[in-house]
């Protein structure tokens, strides 16, 4: 009998084609189902998602109709980072292969950035009060993730007590660390240059990345102190991710994904190397490549209609799923339409191609 997972992300499709290849059955919990996913899951379902927020209730409803016998774990990806204590709800239910709700709630709270200060880590000045002068500064919600949750701050701003933060506005180039983790030590996977798709209301929208970006000696230093000090303090364990603003030479540390990321993606398949560090003992340290992978979400800049009839490239991935067998796909404004992929020899190279391909598919749907 397969071995069996479920996984729940927002787009739960690269998690899923990991866990295939390695051998499992799976049960998808996802807020999009793309055709990918769809052809290769043993079961798919459709999570409630409102402004990328998820939906508890409809979560536990699907959750607890699904036959928990013979399933080995619970993986997951950026659903939880609002509502850790639903995560708890799961880890009654299933092990969870990751890091436990405790330590998802101490990375994705206010607190976050005295634990920050406390192992001497550089972050952009956060405060709860509005700031006197607010051009300077970023609004940002807890538990917000994608870009989604980040404005900038302006005296229109209600802030919200309990949930709303500011960040002090640094200007440089997003990029991220992939690590892997056991509880103890912390290991570089891949470094990364952060993608966004920047409207008027959401200015910091994710919109992908990079894989093996050129770094300074000092940044892959500061990046890999950062993680193992958070390694140390958290005793976190599998895939984690680190997110920061890069300011010339210096790094400003922006937040802990202590789960799967989206660049997980750009990577050959970690689920084993993830699965190793939650069991708390790595056998092998990631192999390094040359190769940069890129992934770009293409997002409708209007409401869209795609006929059931068109012919995705084969450099897409995500292909949105139509309602039935007969239509096409209707796709809200600012909604994401598909991911973009290119992979080359350089970061340079390969974000050179994906902006090639980004513009000619969407000259594609707009034909």
């Amino acid at each position: 009998m397969a071995k069996k997972l479920i996984i729940a992300a927002t787009s739960a499709r690269g998690y899923v084609q990991a866990a295939v290849a390695s051998g499992y059955e799976v049960i998808a919990l996802d807020a999009f189902i793309d055709e990918e996913t769809k052809a290769i899951a043993k079961h798919v379902f459709r999570l409630k998602v409102d402004d990328f927020a998820l939906d508890e209730e409809h979560f536990k409803q699907v959750f607890l109709g699904i036959d928990l016998s013979n399933i080995e774990g619970f993986l997951y990806g950026s659903l939880f980072d609002g509502c850790p204590e639903l995560l708890d709800w799961v880890e009654k239910q299933l092990p969870v292969l990751g890091n436990s709700a405790d330590v998802l709630k101490q990375a994705k709270d206010f607190s976050f950035f005295a634990l920050l200060d406390s192992l001497n880590i550089k972050h952009p000045e956060v405060q709860l009060s509005f700031p006197t002068k607010p051009e300077r500064w970023l609004s940002k919600q807890i538990g917000g993730c994608g870009g989604m949750n980040i404005q900038l701050a302006d005296l229109k701003v209600t802030p919200d007590c309990d949930k709303t933060y500011f960040q002090q506005k640094i200007t440089g180039t997003p990029i991220s660390m992939l690590f892997v983790a056991d509880g103890n030590t912390a290991h570089v996977i891949g470094f990364n240059q952060q993608l966004t798709a920047p409207t008027k209301s959401l200015p910091y929208r994710f919109a992908g990345a990079i894989s093996n970006v050129t770094l300074q000696p000092s940044i892959h230093r500061a990046f890999e102190h950062a993680a193992q000090k958070l390694t140390s303090a958290l005793h976190l364990r599998g895939i984690c991710s680190l997110d920061a603003i890069m300011d010339g030479e210096g790094v400003w540390v922006l937040e802990l994904n202590p789960r799967l990321s989206a660049t997980f993606h750009l990577y050959e398949n970690l689920l084993p190397l993830h699965l190793q560090g939650c069991a708390g003992y790595l056998s092998s340290i990631p192999i390094k490549t040359n190769i940069s992978h890129a992934q770009l979400i293409l997002y409708a800049e209007e409401a869209l209609d795609v006929p059931k009839s068109f012919a995705w490239p084969s450099w897409v991935a995500d292909i949105p799923t139509a309602e039935s067998d007969a239509s096409g796909v209707k796709i809200d404004q600012h909604m994401p339409i598909c991911s973009v992929l290119a992979s080359a020899e350089s970061a340079e190279l390969a974000q050179t191609l994906l902006l090639l391909r980004a513009e000619k598919l969407t000259e594609m749907l707009t034909i």
